[in-house]
């Protein structure tokens, strides 16, 4: 080992002699060891903590980021949803739509059934106008 001289200021002093009675060591100088060897374990478990913030805060931006890609994916089904409601709601209404449709035959028998016998004749001839607007 080598000697050193130190100056220290009284407060210091007290606090290295308390640190002597305290732990039970033979001198000031063992005392002052013992506290740069404390220091030094500080220094390294702080590099760890260091280390492991780094990571944590690594893995919560990763965690941020999935997170918000998947808020964006939620959005974007919950839009798929509604559209997929709307239309089968469409699909729904669309037998309602197609039964009140009347086919081109049902429009044209019903024409003749209310035509006279003259009238009937004529569209014998012409045709039957089914998609004229009806003359009731």
């Amino acid at each position: 080992m080598k000697k050193v001289s130190v100056s220290l200021e009284d407060r210091h002093v007290y606090e290295l002699e308390a640190k002597q009675r305290l732990e039970d060591v033979d001198s000031r100088s063992a005392a002052l060891r013992r506290l740069l060897d404390e220091r030094d374990e500080l220094e390294d478990e702080c590099e760890d903590l260091r280390t492991k913030y780094e990571r944590i805060e690594a893995e919560y931006e990763d965690l941020r980021t999935r997170y918000e890609a998947r808020e964006d994916r939620i959005d974007d089904l919950e839009g798929q949803l509604r559209e997929r409601s709307r239309v089968e709601d469409k699909i729904e209404d669309l037998p309602d739509k197609l039964r009140d449709v009347e086919s081109y035959t049902e429009r044209r028998q019903r024409k003749l059934d209310r035509a006279g016998l003259v009238t009937r004749l004529r569209w014998k001839v012409t045709g039957v106008p089914v998609d004229d607007a009806e003359d009731e």
